[in-house]
């Protein structure tokens, strides 16, 4: 008996351990006017050259580093549907990217409340397998927001539900 109770202890000692390190971190983001959740063990990182917010986790594994990359551009598209979009930016990415494979592609409506489009594609870069899923959030006054997500593929259901703290929260700041 005394066995089992301590078995029951340290279960839901790891247990609580698991939900801290789930626990998620509050980003506002005042350059973009975004704000989003990100996991509490993640960086973010302002790569000013670039213009992008860069949010890593805390692994380099199989030469790589799982990250997520945010960066609000000036939407130039706009007299075409967001289908026509996603198909156009599809086809930058087939050109772009090495071995380029897209899974998947969709227009839908984010828990933001914003117009988004979604890709998830496979290509390698110097070598590695990588999959990625980019979510384009369409905003007003010619704005759109790309959140790009990026894992080593074989790794990909390891770092999906991470990432899906940033694409699932993310939102114009109120």
């Amino acid at each position: 008996m005394k066995r089992a109770i301590l078995i029951g202890i340290v279960i839901a000692a790891a247990a609580c351990q698991n939900r801290q390190a789930e626990m998620a971190k509050h980003y506002v983001d005042t350059k973009r006017g975004i704000e989003f959740d990100y996991p509490s063990s993640w960086s973010a990182e302002e790569l000013p050259q670039q213009n992008v917010l860069l949010l890593s986790s805390p692994v380099q594994e199989a030469n790589w580093q799982t990250n997520i990359f945010l960066e609000l551009r000036t939407d130039l598209d706009t007299a075409v549907t967001h289908e026509q979009r996603l198909a156009t930016l599809a086809d930058n990415l087939r050109r772009e990217k090495s071995r380029f494979s897209l899974q998947s592609s969709r227009v839908f409506m984010h828990t933001s409340g914003l117009p988004a489009g979604e890709m998830v594609y496979t290509h390698l870069s110097q070598g590695v397998p990588l999959t990625e899923r980019e979510l384009v959030l369409w905003l007003d006054g010619g704005k759109t927001l790309f959140v790009t997500g990026s894992a080593v593929t074989a790794l990909w259901s390891k770092y999906d539900g991470q990432m899906k703290v940033v694409f699932d929260s993310v939102r114009r700041k109120t």
